[in-house]
Parts: structure tokens; C-alpha cells; sequence
């Protein structure tokens, strides 16, 4: 068996809760509180560049317990790109929506394929619903703002998403988990491009692209099992006397 390590960089895009996060981090982290601080307020950025799996485990089980927004990525990163060139249909969309998304820093899509964008509207403000392989995005810029804003809702915190009661032809509702609880957040979305973006986001959530799991194989006899990394067994060695290797699962 292959015991070359596997190495990953992990990428954050998001967190609410970024002196918490900071917290956990510093403990878990090889690096200064001032090192750790500077990625946390240049989000997205690199959080981990090339670890192995036992030191990215406990640093996954952070940011889930604090909602954050990452993408894993196994040994070399990709280039990083613009949106119009990692989405084909971009030059489809309305220069205002082109132009908006534009200016968001493309370290916000590293690591993640665009499924559909569409134009939509959340608590009052105009913006585009970015649906990748790993979470929704609402990108936006108020007036008078230099810089555009996003919300992200990964999958793995969404619980549902149907047509809002009210308007079921171009409302929809998405309940989800964050670090302040149930949100039940409502997008609005042009009458024609509803079922798009509907089927988008299940497609998108069926592919499973977003999910990370670890992968623990015996180095000695022929077990194998997988798992999801924040119910992971710690056990360095096999009934077998054989060391585990672990290596995580990315798609």
C-alpha cells in the first residue's frame, strides 16, 4: 500500500463568528494570533496550505462548529479565476449583473464549479444568486458601497427549500442552520427563471461535490471504512496490530 501522505489546502470563504473561530484556531493552528487574525479579516483567503490529514481534522471540526463557509482542496490548487471564465453562460447576463460580479474577489469561487447564476432580490436588495457545487451564494452591492457583499449558505447547513406560500412563482424559501440558529431566508426570483435555479441547486446538493469525508484504511490487512470527519475514530492502530492511513475524501 501507498503511504505517501495526501496533502490539502483548505479555503475560507465565510464565518459570522470570526473572533470565536480566531479562538479555536489559535490553538489548533502553528502560526500567530496576528497571522491567524490577518486571514480571518482578508476572507475569502488560504486558511491551510498543504496539510496532511491528522492536522486537518481538527481544524475541519472548527469551522463546522462555528458555520463556516470552506472548500477542501486535495494537493495543488487550481488557478485562481474569474467568474466569466469559470461560467460560460456569464457573457448571458445582464451587464448589471456582470458588472456586479465582477469586482467579487476570486478567491470566493476557488475550489468550486458555477452550476447557474440568476438575478434575484433579498431583503430589499437587488443582487445574483450564485448556485455552485458547494453552496449558494447572494452577491450584492448597496448603494453607495465600494465593494460588493456576499451571503453564503452551504449545503450541508440547508434543511429545505420550496416556493415561499405567498408567491410560489418567484419566492423561495431555504431553512438552514447557522452559528444564531434556524433561518428560514426567502430569495425572489424572476417568474421565468425559478425552475432553473430550483433545479440548479439539487443538482448541485445530488452531486455531493461539497461533502469531505475521511477515508481510514489499514496498512497491513484489508480494512477499509469511511466516515464523516467530525465522527472520525482517533485509533492510531488496527485490531490487527496494522497502523491506520487516512486520507480525506474530496469530489
Amino acid at each position: 500500500m501507498d503511504c505517501k501522505p495526501n496533502y490539502y489546502s483548505v479555503i475560507l470563504k465565510n464565518c459570522s463568528r470570526r473572533e470565536s473561530l480566531g479562538q479555536r484556531l489559535d490553538k489548533i493552528l502553528l502560526r500567530g494570533r496576528l497571522a491567524i487574525k490577518l486571514a480571518l479579516d482578508n476572507m475569502p483567503s488560504v486558511i491551510i496550505y498543504k496539510g496532511n490529514t491528522n492536522k486537518i481534522l481538527p481544524i475541519l471540526n472548527a469551522f463546522k462548529a462555528e458555520f463556516a463557509a470552506i472548500t477542501v482542496l486535495p494537493e495543488n490548487m487550481p488557478p485562481v479565476l474569474p467568474l466569466y471564465r469559470l461560467y460560460r453562460n456569464f457573457d448571458k447576463l445582464s451587464l448589471d449583473l456582470q458588472a456586479l460580479l465582477a469586482n467579487v474577489p476570486h478567491n470566493l469561487w476557488l475550489g468550486e464549479a458555477i452550476y447557474h447564476i440568476s438575478p434575484a432580490s433579498f431583503a430589499g436588495e437587488n443582487g445574483a444568486l450564485v448556485i455552485t457545487s458547494h453552496a449558494l451564494y447572494f452577491i450584492d452591492k448597496p448603494a453607495g458601497d465600494q465593494s460588493s457583499r456576499w451571503l453564503i449558505i452551504p449545503y450541508d447547513q440547508i434543511s429545505s427549500l420550496s416556493p415561499a406560500a405567498t408567491s410560489p412563482e418567484t419566492n423561495l424559501m431555504i431553512s438552514y442552520q447557522d452559528a444564531a440558529g434556524c433561518q428560514n431566508t426567502m430569495f425572489i426570483i424572476p417568474k421565468e427563471g425559478l425552475n432553473a435555479v430550483t433545479t440548479a441547486i439539487n443538482q448541485a446538493k445530488t452531486a455531493g461535490h461539497y461533502l469531505v469525508k475521511l477515508k481510514t484504511a489499514c496498512t497491513v490487512c484489508d480494512y477499509v471504512s469511511e466516515s464523516n470527519t467530525d465522527n472520525a475514530s482517533t485509533e492510531e492502530y488496527c485490531h490487527c496490530g496494522g497502523q491506520y492511513q487516512r486520507t480525506l475524501i474530496t469530489y
